[in-house]
């Protein structure tokens, strides 16, 4: 995942501004964290599947 501040080095379209104010607004909110619960719960215990080469 991208850090902040690379993501603000990426230059823009032209006509797209980025909003300093709605980096600390949303920065804190647990958004989707349901979903992210769920899935470390799968990955905790089913854990992840063992890929083999299909070339071996």
């Amino acid at each position: 995942m991208k850090s902040k501040k690379e993501s603000a080095k990426k230059k823009l379209p032209e006509g797209f501004t980025i909003k300093p104010g709605l980096d600390e607004q949303y920065a804190n909110q647990p958004l989707f964290q349901d979903k992210v619960d769920r899935v470390n719960h799968i990955l905790k215990t089913v854990g992840l599947p063992d890929f083999k080469l299909l070339t071996e």
